[in-house]
C-alpha cells in the first residue's frame, strides 16, 4: 500500500493498493477511486446490534465501514480545512482517534470504540466517543487547523478544549471537569467544559474545532 497526501487548504489522501491489499474508514469520505478497486461493507457490532445502533444515533459512531480493496487507486478527504498525518503503529500499539478524523487504516489495524466520560452537563461534555486502533498497521487522520505534536512525560498535566484533542496513546488520560469563569457564584454558573491530560504519552492536538467549523 502507498499513500500520498495531495492538495494544501482542503487535503486527500491518495491509495494505491494491490491486488488483495485492503482498507477501511467510515461511509462517505471517498472522493473518487479506480474502478477496478472493489469495497463492501463491515458492520461493527460489538456489544450488539443494539448498542451499536445507540452509539450511532446518540454518539455518531459508524454503524458499518467500508472496506475498500485492490489493485487500484482510491483517494479519501474529510472535506475541510486542515492536515492529514499518516501513522505507523506497531504491534500492540493503541491510539485513540477523535470522532470523523480518521481518514483510512490498512485491514491489520483492529478497530474499536473509546468512551471519554463527561461531566454530566448539558452538551458534549455528557460524554463523546473516540476511535480506538491497535496496531500493527498504517492510518491516516485529518486534523482541522495545524496539528501540533506534544510527548507527555508521566508527570505532565495540562487542561485543553475538547475539540482540540485528535489523538492519543491509550496511556494518556483524560478527564472532563467545568472550568469556572470566576469564584463567585456567577463564574461558577457560567463555567464551561475543558479536558484534564495527563501524560505519558503521544498527543496530537488540531488548533480548529470540527464543531465550530461546521457552522
Amino acid at each position: 500500500m502507498k499513500l500520498e497526501v495531495q492538495g494544501g487548504y482542503v487535503p486527500n489522501i491518495l491509495c494505491q493498493l494491490s491486488p488483495g491489499e485492503e482498507v477501511f474508514c467510515e461511509a462517505g469520505i471517498l472522493v473518487y477511486c479506480d474502478p477496478t478497486i472493489r469495497f463492501h461493507m463491515r458492520p461493527f457490532t460489538r456489544g450488539g446490534a443494539g448498542a451499536t445502533l445507540k452509539r450511532t444515533v446518540i454518539g455518531g459512531i459508524p454503524y458499518r465501514l467500508q472496506v475498500f480493496s485492490g489493485p487500484g487507486y482510491a483517494a479519501f478527504s474529510r472535506c475541510g480545512p486542515g492536515e492529514v498525518r499518516i501513522l505507523e503503529l506497531a504491534p500492540g500499539e493503541t491510539v485513540e482517534v477523535a470522532e470523523h478524523s480518521l481518514l483510512l487504516a490498512s485491514a491489520s489495524v483492529k478497530y474499536d470504540v473509546f468512551y471519554v466520560k463527561g461531566t454530566g452537563r448539558v452538551g458534549r461534555m455528557v460524554g463523546f466517543w473516540m476511535d480506538r486502533l491497535t496496531g500493527p498497521g498504517t492510518i491516516a487522520i485529518h486534523g482541522h487547523g495545524n496539528i501540533q505534536s506534544f510527548e507527555l512525560p508521566p508527570t505532565e498535566v495540562f487542561d485543553v478544549d475538547h475539540g482540540a484533542v485528535l489523538l492519543k496513546h491509550d496511556s494518556v488520560r483524560l478527564e472532563a471537569f467545568n472550568q469556572p469563569i470566576g469564584q463567585d457564584l456567577l463564574g461558577r454558573a457560567m463555567s464551561y467544559e475543558a479536558l484534564r491530560v495527563r501524560g505519558p504519552g503521544k498527543l496530537l492536538l488540531q488548533t480548529l474545532d470540527p464543531t465550530h467549523s461546521e457552522r
